[in-house]
Parts: C-alpha cells; structure tokens; sequence
C-alpha cells in the first residue's frame, strides 16, 4: 500500500461535495492515492427526500452517482459495508472483502434511527419500519402505495416528536390523500404548533403509552453506525464522533468526521431521543 493514502470512508454529502470540488479544480486534490469506500454508488440528495416521500420526485432525480464522481476527480471506488476501524493499524474493515489501510481518513458514514424500547413493544405487535437507512423504507413506502386510497385500512403509525417524525407524516399525507395516518408521540413534549398542522392534515396523535397494531415507521432520532462506537474513538452519547473545529478526530490528527457521524466537541447539536 502506498505510503501517502487518503481514504473517504462513505459516500455522504461533505464527501460527494469534495469530489465534486477535485472535478471542477483539479490542483485541489491531494497527491497520492485516494480512495472513497461506500456501500452503494449512488447516495441521495437529503434535501428532496422529504419531496421524494410526498411524491414529487422520483428517485431517480435525487441520486448523486459516486462512481462518476471518483472516475472524474480520479479517486479510486471501492464499493462495500464498513464494519470496523482498526486504530492501531490504520485499517478499515469491510464485509466479505480485504481490508484497506489508510494513512489518512475522512469518516462520513452516516447514521442510523434510534430503536428504543418503543421498538421493541411495536415488533412484537407487527411491522416496524427505521426511517434509516431511508432506501429500505422508501422500498416499503412504495409497496404501501396499493393501499393509498383505502380509508378503511389499518392506520399507519409514525413514531417520533421531533421535525422529522412531523416532516415525514405531512409528506406521507401528501402522497396518500385517504389512508389512515396517526403520530405517535410523548404527548407532554409535542410541540402545539406541530398540532395544528397535523390536525388540519387529519393526521391522528396517539400517545407512546398505547399499544398500537399495525405498521409503524420509527423517526425516533439517530445515532452514528454501533461500529464507531467500538472503535476506541472519543464518542458523544450518540455514538458521534468528538472532532475540534478544524473536524479532526480528537486524539488523532491524520483521522477527520463530518456529517451525521460526527460532531464538534463543546458544540454539540440537539439529538432528544423522543421515544424511549
């Protein structure tokens, strides 16, 4: 392995923005090898996913391809699941493939919904859906568009207080003009704007405490991939990475963290688990 590498490990928007960047100026690309790993060669532009759900898009106008990126700003493509950081060794891990040193690296992979307690008590009553990774739930959003104009089908259940959960079960109304659609929320919490908009939606507000039948989609919050966690790496309560204003990984110059996995240290944004 070459002794000067630069790996990305994931496709997120601070890493195809630095890819686009290297194509439109060239000189600003580090020399020495580059390397991006993802999990897929595409990644979605988040801004429109809430357009995407409504259905005012298709999917298709959200992608950002990550192939073409890395062939134009002559970046290496590796395509597979991070699973592990060896901090002693300088390696990442990946599943069912060889592992790739680095001499320095960019993490930006990501995060993952919360699943609580509340989750635990909706599997046992049927069908639980995390919002993330967003392209399993929009697979089965889709699936769900056969019963889009049955009112009498069993209500579809969104769980979570915050923007989110409110975002998604608007634009879930948008795109199912009649299916039955409730929030589930820790009542004491809910915003009384947020209310209003689901009332004039006619979107239900039930509270955590009742058990609920039926699907439920969980936009209970995130929390950074468990792999990170494990990593020995300085983590906040969500599994964020702790980075200083320049976003080096506290304690280790040649690592840097952007995106959902990481985190200024002393700068921390809100992460309220709604639903515990």
């Amino acid at each position: 392995m070459t002794e000067d590498h630069l790996v990305l490990a994931g496709g997120g928007h601070t890493h195809s923005l630095v890819l686009r960047r290297w194509c439109m100026q060239p000189h600003l690309r580090p020399k020495g090898l580059v390397t991006l790993i993802s999990r897929k060669s595409t990644t979605l532009y988040s801004g429109m996913v809430p357009g995407l759900i409504a259905g005012h898009y298709k999917i298709d106008e959200l992608l950002i391809n990550l192939r073409d990126l890395t062939e134009e700003a002559g970046v290496a493509f590796v395509l597979g699941e991070i699973t592990g950081l060896n901090l002693i060794n300088n390696y990442i891990s990946l599943d069912n493939r060889s592992s790739i040193n680095y001499q320095k690296l960019s993490l930006d992979v990501g995060s993952e919904t919360v699943k609580g307690n509340q989750y635990i008590q909706s599997k046992r009553k049927g069908i639980v859906i995390p919002i993330k990774p967003f392209s399993q739930a929009f697979k089965w959003i889709e699936a769900e568009d056969k019963y889009a104009d049955m009112p009498n089908q069993t209500p579809i259940t969104i769980a979570g207080t915050g923007f989110s959960a409110v975002e998604v079960a608007l634009a879930l109304r948008t795109r199912w003009a009649l299916r039955p659609l409730q929030l589930q929320v820790k009542l004491i919490q809910f915003n009384p704007k947020f209310k209003q908009a689901l009332d004039k939606a006619k979107i239900d507000i039930v509270s955590v405490e009742e058990l609920i039948p039926g699907p439920t989609l969980l936009c209970t919050g995130s929390n950074a991939p468990d792999w990170l966690r494990k990593s020995n790496l300085a983590v906040d309560s969500s599994g964020r990475v702790l980075t200083n204003q320049s976003l080096q990984v506290i304690n280790h110059s040649n690592l840097f963290a952007v995106g959902d996995c990481g985190v200024i240290k002393n700068n921390f944004r809100t992460n309220q688990k709604f639903i515990s």
